[in-house]
């Protein structure tokens, strides 16, 4: 049977209880997305859609699930499925689980009709990214991208349309592109969208996404405070700003959105009590901002409350943050045997071998810190680490990870060579410092972990190179605004 396509909008107050254990309500904003699905699916479909513009995909894939019982006619239903378990921004592959689930929806969905044309185009991109001919993870969505990018040039008067295309434009950006071209150009189309719907949440969320960047993050100032009254309790909207307010340097505002944003994911648990991935991305970007203010006992606390956390959601976000935060602990102090003894596995109960480069972290660390305190044996067992690390990442065409590595062997290896009396200790180091510069910084950290422009800067200054120390630490603070580690460098290179 077929159903009239409804129209008019949806301006949201969702109740969690559907799957949270605990019933909360919270604004997520408004959108216009018709479907052909049942009435009695209509609404459980356009809260699942709210919470993709959120990245809340957990609760997303539970309401289109919802749909799909309610109407099983409903093919929007088993696309929101399969993109709730595809996250175009998140550093990382799919997961076996998710991919499995994600490729049921899409065969599902081949069998249903769609209803209209724009439901079959969003449909048919949903598929390519489940192609089984794309080998890698990479290709899968960049075939996403243009495809979604396409559905927008077919229907530019459609609003998620162009919040989808702009999503897909930032998913195939390189966070090293000095130029900004991509971000630019989908920063453009979303303040377009906002003028145009100004309740949109992709619009204001991806727009933060878009200017997460230095050159561009005062302008989306604006945004984020628009953001913050739009989703005023959703733990991501809480966290987004926090990623401008990093990239600008103003840390207390940081710690205070990511303590907001660690409780509202506790206050909404997920089905079963699993907790969702947004709470430990949430406390290393915390540890982070604390670091620079000083705070080092309460960032201490809050890596041990991160570690001790039972029953963290299986992702590379919870694995980066539980790699990340105890070693930037350790390395922001510079307490290289702390950083030396960092254990292999930070965190018991993930399937680590998903995430090498989230280990590749972890090693980095280790490696700084035993080069750091003269110990050649442990410099060589961490490089090899990162060696195999690297190896794995390249076999998964993971070619930002593979370069980060590079760099950061690099970075080991100067530190050695300095250790060793290497006249080109200083030339490795400056290498490495460019490829990471290169690189950029993936949306999942704060800030590389101890930034190698910054370590150069310490190694001119052991070496009584004081000017050249200073333009490196200056360096450092124009890609890290603030950071406090650059700027005591410069003070003890000037003497202050």
């Amino acid at each position: 049977m077929k159903y009239p396509i409804l129209a008019g909008s949806i301006a949201l107050s969702l109740s969690m209880g559907a799957f949270a254990a605990h019933a909360d309500t919270s604004k997520l904003g408004q959108i216009d997305f018709p479907t052909s699905c049942a009435p009695s699916a209509q609404n459980i479909v356009s809260e699942g859609t709210l919470l993709l513009h959120h990245m809340m995909y957990q609760m997303a894939s539970a309401r289109f699930e919802a749909a799909a019982e309610t109407d099983p006619s409903c093919a929007m239903a088993q696309w929101g499925i399969a993109m709730s378990n595809f996250h175009p921004l998140w550093p990382g592959i799919q997961s076996p689980p998710e991919r499995e689930k994600g490729l049921a929806a899409i065969e599902q969905a081949a069998g249903l009709d769609a209803g209209t044309a724009l439901e079959e185009a969003y449909l048919a991109a949903a598929s390519t990214f489940y192609d089984p001919s794309l080998e890698t993870y990479p290709e899968r969505k960049a075939a996403w991208a243009e495809a979604q990018r396409q559905i927008y040039a077919d229907y530019p008067d459609n609003d998620d349309a162009a919040a989808f295309a702009a999503l897909a434009t930032l998913a195939i950006a390189s966070p090293g592109d000095r130029s900004l071209e991509l971000q630019r150009e989908a920063g453009a189309l979303l303040e377009r969208l906002h003028d145009k719907a100004p309740q949109h949440p992709g619009a204001l969320h991806y727009l933060i996404h878009a200017y997460d960047h230095p050159p561009l993050a005062e302008a989306a100032l604006p945004f984020v405070q628009a953001y913050l009254e739009l989703a005023p309790e959703n733990p991501h909207a809480l966290h987004m700003p926090s990623h401008i307010m990093t990239r600008l340097g103003r840390w207390e505002e940081a710690a205070d959105l990511n303590r907001r944003s660690a409780a509202a994911v506790l206050a909404q648990p997920m089905i079963g009590g699993t907790v969702s991935n947004h709470y430990p991305h949430a406390l290393d970007y915390l540890t982070y901002a604390l670091l620079q203010m000083g705070e080092v006992e309460e960032a201490s606390q809050t890596v041990a409350t991160l570690l001790s956390t039972a029953d963290m959601q299986d992702v590379f976000g919870t694995a980066y943050a539980v790699a990340a935060a105890p070693a930037r602990l350790a390395l922001e102090q510079e307490d290289w045997e702390a950083a030396a003894a960092l254990p292999d596995i930070p965190y018991e109960g993930l399937e680590w071998g998903r995430y090498p480069h989230a280990l590749a972290i972890v090693a980095f660390a280790q490696g700084i810190g035993v080069a750091r305190s003269g110990n050649a044996k442990g410099v060589e067992t961490a490089l090899a680490r990162l060696a195999d690390f690297s190896e794995t990442m390249n076999d998964r065409g993971m070619k930002y990870w593979v370069t980060l590595a590079g760099a950061q062997r690099g970075a080991i290896e100067a530190w050695q060579a300095y250790e060793s009396g290497d006249s080109n200790a200083l030339a490795m180091m400056q290498a490495a410092a460019d490829v990471e510069d290169s690189v950029g910084k993936a949306p999942v950290t704060p800030s590389h972990v101890l930034p190698i422009r910054e370590q150069l800067g310490d190694m001119q200054r052991l070496i009584n190179d004081a000017e050249s120390a200073v333009s490196s630490y200056q360096a450092a603070l124009v890609i890290s605004p603030n950071r406090r580690r650059s700027i005591e460098g410069i003070a003890e290179a000037s003497g202050n």
